[in-house]
């Protein structure tokens, strides 16, 4: 494998990095992509996927030369702007993984960093837009329980407690992935009972305690609070538009979900008949994900308008239309680079095999990057709706996905569809067993045990 095919393979998160390190020879030119690798938060979407540290981490293992990588890191760590949150994540849980594995200079950093941070949170008075030392403080504290004995942990428990103390600002509601994360590292009974016995001795531990139950409380009140969500009428909808112009995601999305076929064929009617040409777009815009239930000539009649909103809203519902003159549409408009993307959604939802060859070659041309401009993540997203769906694409489509893709969550998803129809390669299931993403390692060690 070339150098450039590698750091792109790195930065899908494949686990095809992870078997040419083990079977090359000559590993020492990927040494850089892999320090590379350290430097940079690799997902494509921290929020869904969380951060790559132990994938990077465990690539530098097979280098044996374990300060080439950490010297690195550590620097940037420590100049790293509080604003550069998820990157500050990637550092963290890969300097606990240094430390873990016995490297003091990695458990030094992080707690340097940890008293650095305390010590701006309790005495922090100005709270404005995002809290940035907050968040850090909180992927510090969950860092460092892996690297702690029982008592070291609770010291990071005495902390949040003298925290909550001498800033009432902050309660465990702010700390609330530390709390899981504790719960899942000595088990919920125990640090419940803990908390319970130690708690009258100490006042830090009592003000965490009393703050940690008051969280439970709201858990249980929001469990019970939980309705089963119902689609507003139609009549609630055109309200909503009339009187505000604008839907709530709330109305749009819970009206797509679970509205019966003769509520989306009024609602559809009620679209058409509407004048003011910004409602009609937002009417138009609950169809977003669902095929329109009349006649797609109208659609495709607002999708050559000169409204920009209405074009945009049109477009977009045609991507999910299936019919003989959504298709034509479609091909008429692969000559415009700039609706391109749409109209490959729109051929997707309307494949036919004579299609094959020309979408494989179409998909093929896209530039997969993490800026999205092609719009790559959500013809992908299209795919494997269809799939499950259970249409009939034939399987080089989620071949295309899985080697192509930055977005771990969506390997994933083409590797499920490919084991389900028993498409799965034993290149692909090897592969998989080292991937970035846990839950695909976790799925094929499962289902496909090494012998």
């Amino acid at each position: 494998m070339n150098k450039k095919d590698f750091k792109f393979c790195m930065q899908q998160g494949r686990g095809l990095c992870h078997l040419v390190l083990q079977n090359e020879k000559d590993i020492a030119k990927y040494k850089d992509i892999v320090l590379w690798g350290c430097l940079h938060n690799l997902s494509y979407d921290t929020q869904c996927e969380g951060v790559r540290a132990e994938y990077v981490y465990d690539l530098t293992t097979y280098f044996g030369d374990e300060n080439y990588f950490l010297a690195p890191i550590i620097k940037a760590f420590e100049s790293l702007s509080r604003r550069r949150a998820w990157l500050f994540d990637h550092f963290s849980a890969q300097l606990s993984l240094f430390a873990k594995n016995g490297n003091e200079r990695a458990k030094e950093a992080l707690e340097r960093k940890y008293d650095q941070l305390f010590s701006v949170l309790l005495n922090k008075r100005r709270f404005c837009n995002y809290d940035f030392e907050r968040d850090n403080f909180e992927r510090l504290c969950v860092a460092l329980l892996p690297l702690h004995d029982t008592d070291n942990k609770f010291k990071i428990v005495c902390d949040l407690g003298r925290l909550f103390r001498e800033n009432p600002h902050y309660d465990c509601d702010y700390f609330d992935w530390f709390c899981f994360s504790i719960e899942n590292d000595l088990g919920k009974e125990t640090l419940q009972e803990y908390l319970k016995c130690n708690s009258p001795q100490n006042e830090d531990l009592k003000s965490f305690y009393q703050s940690y139950f008051q969280l439970e409380e709201v858990k249980s009140n929001r469990k019970l609070m939980r309705k089963p969500v119902e689609a507003p009428s139609v009549e609630a909808i055109k309200e909503e538009v009339s009187s505000s112009g604008k839907l709530s995601p709330y109305s749009r999305v819970s009206f797509s979900r679970n509205a019966e076929e003769e509520e989306r064929k009024s609602l559809a009617q009620e679209a058409i008949k509407e004048v003011d040409l910004d409602k009609k777009a937002e009417l138009l815009s609950v169809f977003r994900h669902h095929n329109f239930p009349l006649p797609h000539d109208i659609i495709i009649e607002y999708a050559n308008s000169s409204h920009e909103r209405l074009h945009d809203v049109s477009l977009d519902v045609l991507t999910n239309c299936q019919s003989d003159v959504v298709r034509d549409y479609a091909l008429s408009l692969m000559a415009e680079e700039n609706l391109k993307a749409h109209a490959l959604k729109m051929l997707l939802c309307n494949y036919t095999l004579e299609d094959k060859q020309f979408l494989l070659g179409e998909l093929g041309k896209l530039k997969v990057t993490y800026d999205d401009e092609s719009d790559w993540h959500d013809i992908g997203f299209k795919i494997l709706n269809l799939f499950d769906a259970e249409r009939d694409l034939p399987k080089e489509f989620l071949l295309y996905i899985y080697n192509t893709t930055l977005c771990s969550c969506c390997r994933r998803s083409a590797v499920l569809a490919l084991d389900k129809r028993q498409w799965l390669t034993e290149d692909i299931i090897e592969e998989c067993r080292f991937d970035s993403n846990k839950n695909i390692k976790e799925y094929i060690n499962q289902n496909h045990p090494k012998e």
